[in-house]
Parts: structure tokens; C-alpha cells; sequence
């Protein structure tokens, strides 16, 4: 997944518009396919693979599969509490998935020392901090979007995600908390290996290490104070 980029204020283009048009029509017709858990979470992870997109735009590709789901859901007909839950949980894995991938990638660029300005790294860490809040509330937008039985159950769906937590949330902070943890660590065996006179390696350490660190607490806290509000 990439770093995060500018995003553009144009409208989506043709090809964008019929890519989110496939996925909604592979999510419905996936309502009527067996595992549709596993189904939902390949669907989503190929979605974010293909794209090759940054977090920013996850509420494009979670809105489409959840469309999709709830269209597929209402033309089956009967009862569609149990696939709902299912179709959740599966954009839930993928978006789990995929915020590690994300971690993964700013924890390796961390322990190599690369040199994040200070808008950069914060604007990762919040993609990430914010992701579950982005997720929830993209389905409680397709909720109000939609109608009649749909409406309330993925409604009720979102507010108990939204007070029980996700995959996608553990995953994150998980994650940040492991970043802090590492860039701790790995702070503190490359001070060791340093010679007393490397000053200026040391002073390069210990400002990767303090960027990284105060971007990350401030992460975890304000994504605490987000889960209280």
C-alpha cells in the first residue's frame, strides 16, 4: 500500500466509477455464494491490492462492498441479519489485514532510520490510529443510504461495532503500541554499538527515535480519547 498522497479535489474518473460499479456487482452476487465471509475478505483485499491505495480511500471501497452486500441481501429476500454479520466480518479481516501491511511498512521504515518529516509521519499515524473510525463510519453512511430492513440492521450492526470494537481496531493498536515498543528498543541496542564519538549518529538516532515515538503516543492517545467520545 502506498504512502499517502495528496488527494485530488476532481471527481472520480470513468474507469474509477466503473471499478467501484464491479465490486458492488461481485459483492452481490457473492451474497449468494457459499463462505461469503471468505468470500467479502478476498474481495476487499484484492480491491485494496489492485488500487494500490492509501487509507485515505478506504471508505470508497468499503461503501462499494457494502453496497453491493446490501443489494444482494435484499433481492435474495428473507432473512439478512446473519450475512450482513458475515459480510462485516470479512471487510473487517481485510481492513485488519491491511492495517498491519501499513504498520509493517512504517515500523521497517522507522527501524532503517529514514528521515520522515514531521507532517508525514503524523498523517500515516493518523490514517492508521483512524482507520476504525473510518470503517464504521463508512457502514453507518451505506446504512443511511439504504432502506426498510437493510437500513436497520446495518445500522444496529454499526453502533455495536462502534461500541464493541473491531478487528481492524485491536489490529491498530496493537500495532502502534509495537511500533513504540520497537523503536525503543532498537534505539537503544544501535546506541550501544556506537563508538562515544559518533555524536552526530547518536543525534540522528535519538531524532528518528523522538519523532517517531511522540508521533505515536500521540496516535494511541488521541484514538483513546476517539473511543471515549
Amino acid at each position: 500500500m502506498n504512502e499517502a498522497h495528496p488527494t485530488a479535489t476532481t471527481e472520480p474518473s470513468m474507469s474509477e466509477n466503473t471499478q467501484l460499479a464491479q465490486w458492488r456487482d461481485e459483492a452481490a452476487a457473492a451474497v449468494s455464494e457459499p463462505d461469503l465471509r471468505e468470500r467479502v475478505r478476498d474481495l476487499t483485499a484484492r480491491a485494496l491490492h489492485e488500487r494500490r491505495m492509501d487509507l485515505k480511500e478506504l471508505r470508497e471501497i468499503v461503501g462499494a462492498i457494502t453496497s453491493g452486500i446490501g443489494s444482494g441481501l435484499v433481492e435474495r429476500g428473507g432473512e439478512i441479519r446473519e450475512g450482513l454479520k458475515q459480510a462485516v466480518s470479512g471487510l473487517d479481516d481485510a481492513v485488519s489485514s491491511a492495517a498491519q501491511k501499513v504498520s509493517y511498512t512504517l515500523r521497517e521504515a522507522a527501524d532503517q532510520g529514514q528521515a520522515f518529516k514531521d507532517n508525514e509521519l503524523k498523517a500515516s499515524l493518523e490514517q492508521l490510529r483512524d482507520l476504525e473510525v473510518q470503517f464504521v463510519d463508512t457502514l453507518k453512511q451505506t446504512a443511511s443510504e439504504s432502506g426498510g430492513k437493510l437500513r436497520e440492521e446495518l445500522d444496529t450492526l454499526s453502533e455495536h461495532l462502534k461500541h464493541s470494537g473491531t478487528r481492524t481496531g485491536e489490529q491498530v493498536r496493537e500495532a502502534l503500541q509495537q511500533m513504540a515498543s520497537g523503536v525503543k528498543a532498537g534505539t537503544e541496542a544501535g546506541r550501544e554499538k556506537l563508538s562515544e564519538t559518533a555524536s552526530i549518529t547518536t543525534g540522528r538516532l535519538s531524532e528518528v527515535a523522538s519523532g517517531v515515538l511522540a508521533a505515536v503516543s500521540d496516535a494511541l492517545k488521541r484514538q483513546s480519547d476517539r473511543l471515549r467520545s
